[in-house]
């Protein structure tokens, strides 16, 4: 888990709103709130030092991977 006082990832690190996407070549954070409001960056540059969206809270992880045999 990111330290919630990361000054590179900024307050994206404790927002309940963020999930963190790793891949093997980088660490992407996710703005969960781009989903349904285009003014909120889908990956946004950090640090995140200001977001009219924040809300205190832990980040997501990456999202369950989906077997699409299984959901026929």
């Amino acid at each position: 888990m990111p330290d919630p006082e990361d000054p590179a990832v900024g307050l994206c690190a404790r927002c309940r709103h963020a999930r963190r996407v790793t891949t093997p070549r980088s660490v992407f954070w996710l703005c969960e709130r781009s989903r349904t409001d285009a003014s909120y960056a889908r990956y946004p540059r950090l640090p995140m030092l200001r977001c009219p969206g924040f809300e205190p809270g832990t980040p997501g992880g990456p999202e369950p991977e989906v077997d699409e045999k299984r959901e026929k």
